[in-house]
């Protein structure tokens, strides 16, 4: 598990403020099927779990980074009585974590999968989910797929350069700035980022900044496969997007969805 990795919570709310590719209404979707109870792991300050709860389905969140939980029961707290009776917020470590019951539904949204850097690491996670799965429950989640147009611009000289990623406008006028400086390890599939974000005011004076330093593993679907195949579950299916497409081109988002055999 990447021990570098420095989320601040209310950067990552402006960084991440909604649905990405459709994400949110797709785990949406998975719950309901589902019936609950679901379990999160790698909740961060709720983006996926909080609608979720909206949508009257039991929901427990877990997370291993103290200040995005923070957030997270920030935000639950501020939820009505009914919707907050439904999330159940726990630190803990996706790879050791017990919680003594079993779910319908094991979603790890957004990649946070990827943040189990080794073999181990991965099939240690895998097989908390697997034991708190009723039998016949699923496992979704999603992670990047390696596009090699992507790697081949962050290697050689070109290995490590800061690049503008985007702008978001602000509160009050202001603006947010990204950027980012990447290297690929292809010999243990990691990736390594510096991400930057820089507020500024409406007249350009820079009033925050904050560098996030972010480790992380990346997998092949054959690699995805054979995790799965080792921890006990059946691959349902790896999907190219949220919308059910076959995984089709380099630089789709590997949408997986297993179930406990």
């Amino acid at each position: 598990m990447s021990a570098i990795t420095n989320y601040d919570p209310d950067v990552y709310e402006i960084m991440h403020p909604g649905s990405l590719q459709a994400d949110i209404e797709w785990y949406r979707r998975k719950a309901a099927a589902s019936g609950g109870p679901v379990l999160e792991l790698g909740a961060g300050t709720g983006r996926i779990a909080i609608p979720i709860a909206q949508d009257g389905i039991r929901i427990t969140a877990l997370d291993l980074d103290a200040g995005m939980l923070a957030k997270l029961r920030e935000k639950v707290a501020a939820l009505p009585a009914a919707t907050r009776e439904l999330v159940s917020v726990h630190q803990g470590d996706m790879r050791t974590f017990s919680l003594g019951r079993t779910f319908s539904l094991v979603i790890v949204p957004f990649r946070a999968f990827l943040h189990n850097l080794t073999t181990e690491d991965q099939l240690a996670s895998l097989t908390c989910a697997h034991e708190h799965l009723r039998p016949g429950g699923e496992l979704a989640f999603n992670v990047f797929h390696p596009s090699l147009q992507y790697m081949a611009a962050h290697a050689g000289s070109q290995a490590g350069t800061w690049r503008w990623t985007g702008t978001r406008d602000a509160s009050g006028g202001g603006f947010i700035v990204y950027s980012d400086s990447t290297r690929y390890d292809t010999v243990r599939q990691r990736l390594r980022s510096m991400i930057k974000t820089e507020e500024f005011s409406a007249e350009g004076a820079l009033l925050r900044t904050h560098m996030m330093r972010l480790e992380i593993a990346y997998l092949y679907p054959a690699d995805i496969a054979r995790l799965l195949e080792k921890t006990g579950f059946e691959l349902i299916r790896i999907s190219g997007d949220f919308t059910g497409r076959p995984f089709e081109h380099d630089g789709d988002e590997l949408v997986v969805e297993a179930r406990r055999r």
